[in-house]
């Protein structure tokens, strides 16, 4: 009986399936209203609006289906919002607030009251059945274009075949499979277990039905891929009965015990038990004894310093040191959106294309040889951890076109980075060190062994002077095309990819240091001079800061976020003390481990216990009760938050701050203290609202801050005078807050960007005196804010009509 599912009753959900299907799917009327809102016209005219399905996560899905849904009538809307219901009825990793609150905002877009006390929007009702993984979520337009067509293809049946078709479970899904892309689709799944809730399973994960069938019905990974979906179902089935009557019982479920433990043992053990160490050990154990010939990859390599690794063998020795036993190949699939990549790439391993770079940098060398293309939106958006960022010119082709791969805190304009510089005339590629022309970078390269500049490499080879980038560091050169060979440059990069990233690294822990607080500024009045947002608005943030005690300040980019919550820290604190103020960093390779506690080398060929900067500072206030403690977390959103949080993700709850609410962390021991977070340490986290390549802030962990918007401040009086005060011309001023209050409101107002793009004022806040200012407000905007607009708006001819009006001339 594969309705039972433990304590989750599910009686409820099942009787609003029933209703769909003999209100809506056969009698085409309305779930929650009067009229036939499920007819096939409506139906029709829905899937012309959507016939091209986004590949957008669910915010930008709801903006997407809102314009293509703008000149429908009401009724179209109305079968949106219900069929959205239908959709979001079956996944129970999408709270119930958020599926009524997604159904509400498509359903008032019909301008039609919303049924509320609907016992079809309850919560028993929308509470769910299984999990949709964020798979479901991310391709949701296309989980709605298989609805649509499985909608039209059954309306196009005769009357009495479409209710045989309900009849029968198994002719129904043999019928079913012939839609286009059921064999991929999970909502596939949920309508059968909504429709036939004795023959199918709750389980609509893809991993998941294939790892039960291979457990239980002891088939093989190439067995279960082979298998379409409907066969699948059957072996489910079967595999069910048999379990029914092993366990002399019809009240089995396969995600509670016994049969969870059996089929998800081994790899719900690894991810839980794995850390960065073991996969370490791994990869010194290929080191040694080297790569089996039946455990070579095809694909993908694991990269580690200048070296490359299968990945699959990686994980399966890593498993042997985490649990005693290696974990056989065979027994886990490879490759991007699987478990095991998922789970090398939490730990901070870095998994890519075995000729990611030979690819990337034949396609810059074809368009930059042609001279005449300047678009770099088709180009990959990271490497490695690293922003990647192409550049061919603005406006007029380069002479010196570029690949730079950025890490955090690092641009073009004003960083350090690896850097990849074609000299077209020289026919010249040249892997350096780069080191940024516009702004002094606030670090230098460490460790390089007589570098030679770009320049002098470039007089003394090819008797010439660069045309750019003269001050980067040559690390290798290579003749286009007769002396290239990608091979060795793809070697060469990931060995000074990996030295740069330790380089961060270390910067980014002195970054934690007393020396990078600003001076001390303790009152109000003096904090709010250079911050451009009034008073009153800023004692909020102090008030939810001391009775919430976590706060995320977000915004876009250059609106000084850094800056704002350390001078909002000093204000708090009321000082400086840099015991008291501390700031970190988050990245995509930030861990428990670093940020809590974990196992590091000791140097002596063995592991030690270290405490992370949270363990630290939660440390220190614990010994100061009577004075508050602040942690700024940079880039919050750069990290996988409820990997670096762990069990912490309740303790960091205002009213849970107390020994009452104490636990043990992942690495202690029977000597240690149960842990708690003291009541006097206080969070401020930021966060980049334009950054498409961040990850949502979990919901769990997103209930627990108060967020608030830091806005751009071109327009305030506050702004004005600070300009003033610095000796920039009247004329530069009016020209820029102008311009840019009008960029911002184009930018608010598009549907694919919005207020979280906007461009800040702090590009723009150490503008020089007098004459020098206008020179150094249109290379800004050459610079950094026609580079980003680029982004923004990568089609078209918006970013270029911008720079005509935003340079002065």
């Amino acid at each position: 009986m594969s309705r039972f599912c433990g304590e989750r009753q599910v009686a409820e959900l099942l009787a609003a399936g029933e209703h769909w299907r003999d209100a809506a799917l056969l009698g085409q009327r309305s779930l929650f209203s009067e009229g036939d809102v499920w007819n096939t016209a409506n139906v029709e005219m829905l899937d012309a609006a959507f016939k091209q399905p986004s590949s957008e996560t669910d915010g930008r899905f709801v903006d997407k289906l809102r314009g293509v849904l703008s000149s429908c009538p009401a009724s179209v809307k109305m079968l949106a919002a219900e069929m959205m219901w239908l959709l979001l009825l079956c996944p129970s990793n999408v709270s119930i607030d958020r599926k009524r609150e997604t159904i509400k905002t498509i359903w008032d877009w019909s301008e039609s009251q919303f049924p509320e006390q609907s016992r079809w929007l309850s919560d028993t009702v929308l509470q769910g059945i299984g999990s949709g993984g964020p798979g479901f979520s991310n391709h949701r337009p296309r989980e709605l274009a298989f609805c649509l067509a499985f909608l039209l293809a059954f309306r196009k049946l005769p009357q009495d075949e479409r209710t045989k078709l309900l009849s029968n479970s198994w002719t129904f899904a043999e019928w079913l499979q012939q839609i286009p892309d059921a064999q991929a689709r999970q909502f596939r799944h949920m309508l059968l277990y909504l429709l036939f809730p004795d023959d199918f399973e709750r389980v609509f994960s893809a991993g998941d039905r294939k790892a039960i069938a291979e457990h239980f019905a002891k088939l093989s990974r190439t067995q279960t891929n082979g298998m379409a979906a409907v066969e699948l179902d059957k072996v489910l089935r079967k595999t069910r009965d048999d379990l029914e009557q092993k366990y002399q019982t019809n009240k089995l479920d396969f995600y509670r015990a016994p049969l969870k433990e059996l089929w998800q043992s081994d790899l719900t053990g690894l991810e839980t038990a794995l850390t960065a160490d073991h996969v370490k050990k791994a990869i010194a154990e290929i080191d040694q004894e080297g790569v089996p010939k039946d455990a070579a990859s095809s694909t993908y390599d694991l990269v580690q310093g200048d070296k490359r690794y299968p990945p699959k063998l990686v994980l399966s020795l890593a498993f042997k040191h985490a649990a005693g036993k290696e974990l056989p190949r065979h027994d886990f699939a490879g490759g991007e959106d699987t478990w095991a990549f998922r789970v090398l790439r939490q730990l901070g391993f870095s998994i890519v294309p075995k000729k990611f770079i030979n690819g990337l940098v034949d396609k810059f060398l074809a368009q930059a040889n042609g001279g005449q293309d300047l678009r770099t939106s088709d180009y990959p958006k990271e490497y490695r951890g690293l922003q990647v960022k192409v550049g061919f010119g603005q406006g007029v082709f380069s002479r010196v076109p570029w690949i730079a791969f950025l890490g955090t805190g690092q641009k073009v304009s004003g960083g350090i980075y690896p850097v990849l510089l074609y000299y077209r005339e020289a026919r010249v590629l040249v892997l350096a060190y780069g080191v940024s022309e516009t702004n002094t970078p606030t670090i230098e390269w460490d460790g390089l062994d007589q570098p030679r500049t770009v320049a002098t490499y470039l007089r003394q080879e090819h008797s010439r002077d660069p045309e750019r980038y003269g001050a980067s560091f040559v690390d290798v050169a290579f003749e286009v095309p007769d002396g290239l060979d990608l091979d060795q440059l793809a070697i060469r990069l990931d060995r000074m990819i990996s030295s740069y990233q330790s380089q961060l690294q270390a910067s980014e822990v002195v970054s934690t240091a007393p020396e990078e607080i600003e001076p001390s500024i303790v009152g109000v009045d003096d904090a709010i001079k250079d911050l451009f947002v009034d008073k009153d608005r800023f004692e909020l943030l102090l008030d939810q800061l001391r009775k919430k005690k976590n706060i995320i300040l977000q915004g876009p980019p250059g609106v000084g976020k850094t800056f704002f919550a350390q001078r909002l820290a000093q204000v708090f604190a009321g000082g400086d003390d840099p015991t008291r103020i501390r700031v970190v960093q988050f990245h995509a390779s930030y861990a428990y481990e670093d940020f809590v506690q974990g196992y590091r080398p000791d140097g002596k060929g063995g592991f030690e216990r270290r405490d992370g900067i949270f363990l630290r500072a939660c440390q220190l206030a614990k010994a100061d009760p009577g004075q508050p403690y602040v942690l700024i977390i940079d880039e919050i959103n750069r990290a996988n938050l409820s990997k670096v949080f762990g069990e912490l993700l309740m303790l960091v709850e205002s009213d849970k701050r107390d020994k009452k609410f104490a636990l043990e962390l992942a690495y202690s021991t029977e000597a240690d203290d149960r842990f708690y977070i003291p009541d006097n340490l206080h969070i401020v986290g930021l966060m980049n609202t334009a950054d498409r390549s961040l990850a949502l802030v979990d919901y769990a962990l997103r209930r627990r801050f108060k967020f608030f918007d830091i806005a751009p401040g071109f327009e305030t009086p506050e702004f004005h005078s600070y300009l003033l005060g610095r000796g920039v011309p009247e004329p530069v001023i009016v020209h820029l807050r102008v311009n840019f209050g009008q960029l911002n409101k184009a930018i608010a107002q598009d549907r694919d960007l919005g207020p979280g793009f906007l461009i800040g004022h702090s590009y723009f806040c150490d503008l020089p005196a007098e004459e020098d200012a206008e020179d150094a407000y249109n290379e800004i905007v050459e610079h950094e804010i026609i580079p980003l607009l680029k982004e923004y708006w990568y089609e078209g001819s918006q970013a270029e009509d911008w720079r005509q009006k935003l340079l002065k001339r």
